[in-house]
């Protein structure tokens, strides 16, 4: 009976205990996989109040690595974020989305369909870099040829969907959506845009559409139509550059010096050599000059006659050999900080945010030694330039509302007008940019800044690169930079921007600068 009894204990206990066990090792399974996550759900969605923009952005980050419908609902939300660093953070987040509820709520009342217009901005452009299939169909439906900065961003998802094959739909009904905008008359800039759409998502139509659009009265759709069939790798492309080197429009030239330079042929220099010795725009000449010496490894400047002789010189056959690497271009004695300007049609962004004045090289502000610097800068323009200048602040505080012809009167005032401005506060260069983009006359932008954005509606310099080369995309706006004490970091980004848009980036050290050459 003992026995038994013991043995009926044993089974006992066995029974009892050993489910107990199993769901303590579940437990200790869980704990441990939570703490391989980037951090408590319940934590982030406090992390997101918190008054420190540095740790909602933080917070953002992590909910996006955790990858859950819950914590991509909280990423969304992120967007409305007054703080620009908070909501570009949660736009680039949202780039990774691959839940198929998650995409359908941003293709609805969450994303495009939202009340904030800079949610619906936001998202539409997030759209064009998922890896994942997207419904084009919907994002088509979505376009409102009205709105045109969310209408374009839209479009451009659309397009970048297309030649990254992810744009699932009916092409031929996403086609027809999109070409409402390009029938329209409202803004060249969206009649390109979707232009540039047709060309990805149907070959056959955009070829045949880029073919009519060469004729078009607005230069930017003719500038996508040229760029868009260089894409395409039609046989008739280089042909047409050549013929476009003469089109009225500046930006249209420009697209043709491009196509021109990147396979270059012996026909196609002769006709950027004959271009260079009519050319009106100084920055289209010396950008002509920069392609040639590439191509060819000969130094001459800007001069048509030893080009002119060195290209007769060549076989037919000609081919480029190893590309020259790149030179100085412009003239010494026309520069601002050292950095020549090549360009007749000018503006100057000016970042007054604090450092300018709270940083001091020697007795002198950082602002003091830039009024002498941009006071030789502007004195040396020569006749024929028009130029603006625009500082700026949490706002641009343009000195006129256009470009002004560089004469003794105009270079004084706006002199005067540099010297004395007092404004501080964030640097806001975004929105500087685009005020000085809706000028139809700028061909240049010369940027003076410490290098960091801090103000406005973009913070993050990465998203602000692409939001602002294709801002210009169909303008070939060149953006040169002038940084002044920036990060090795930050220069890097800037000269992203300029070798995307064929400009120059240059880093000086102000205190350098402020005893040293250079104008």
């Amino acid at each position: 009976m003992d026995l038994a009894w013991i043995f009926t204990v044993a089974v006992v206990a066995a029974l009892t205990l050993g489910p107990a066990r199993q769901p303590a090792r579940r437990l200790a399974t869980v704990a441990a996989t939570r703490s391989d996550q980037p951090g408590d759900l319940r934590q982030l969605k406090r992390d997101l109040r918190d008054p420190y923009p540095d740790k909602r952005q933080r917070a953002v980050k992590k909910l996006a690595k955790l990858g859950t419908r819950e914590s991509w609902e909280l990423v969304i939300r992120a967007l409305e974020d007054s703080e620009p660093q908070v909501a570009d953070e949660a736009q680039i987040a949202l780039g990774a989305v691959t839940d198929a509820r998650v995409l359908a709520g941003l293709l609805g009342r969450e994303g495009l369909g939202a009340r904030d217009e800079w949610v619906q901005r936001r998202v539409a452009e997030a759209f064009g870099r998922m890896s994942v299939d997207v419904d084009g169909a919907r994002l088509a439906r979505a376009l409102a040829p009205r709105e045109v900065a969310f209408s374009r961003a839209l479009l451009w998802s659309l397009e970048r969907l297309a030649w990254a094959g992810h744009l699932a739909g009916d092409r031929a009904r996403i086609v027809r959506e999109v070409e409402v905008c390009l029938r329209s008359n409202l803004d060249p800039a969206l009649r390109a845009s979707a232009l540039s759409a047709v060309l990805a998502i149907d070959a056959e139509r955009g070829a045949a559409l880029a073919f009519e659009a060469l004729g078009d009265r607005q230069a930017d759709v003719r500038c996508a139509a040229l760029l868009g069939l260089e894409r395409l790798v039609d046989a008739r492309t280089p042909s047409l550059a050549r013929r476009h080197l003469a089109d009225s429009a500046p930006a249209v030239r420009g697209a043709a010096i491009e196509i021109l330079a990147r396979a270059p042929t012996r026909a196609g220099l002769r006709a950027m050599v004959e271009q260079m010795a009519d050319e009106p725009r100084t920055r289209l000449g010396w950008r002509m000059v920069a392609c040639l010496q590439h191509a060819t490894g000969m130094l001459y400047r800007y001069d048509p006659r030893p080009w002119r002789l060195y290209v007769a010189g060549l076989p037919a056959d000609w081919a480029p050999g190893a590309p020259a690497p790149p030179r100085e271009l412009g003239n010494r004695s026309i520069a601002l900080a050292g950095m020549p300007l090549l360009s007749d049609r000018v503006t100057f962004l000016v970042d007054f945010s604090g450092s300018l004045w709270q940083q001091r090289v020697g007795e002198l502000t950082r602002k003091e030694i830039l009024d002498a610097k941009v006071r030789a800068a502007l004195e040396s323009l020569p006749e024929g330039t028009a130029f603006n200048l625009i500082p700026y602040t949490s706002r641009p505080i343009p000195w006129q509302a256009a470009l002004v012809e560089a004469k003794r009167s105009t270079v004084s005032a706006a002199v005067r007008f540099f010297e004395d401005c007092k404004a501080t506060g964030t640097g806001n260069v975004f929105d500087a940019v685009l005020l000085a983009l809706s000028d139809p006359d700028v061909d240049t932008l010369v940027i003076l800044t410490d290098g960091a954005p801090t103000g406005g509606r973009h913070w993050n310099l990465d998203l602000m690169v692409e939001l602002l080369v294709e801002e210009s995309r169909y303008r070939g706006v060149v953006f040169d930079s002038i940084l002044i004490d920036a990060s090795k970091q930050l220069q890097g980004k800037w000269q992203g921007l300029a070798e995307r848009t064929h400009g120059r980036s240059h880093a000086i050290a102000l205190a350098k600068a402020g005893t040293g050459a250079g104008r």
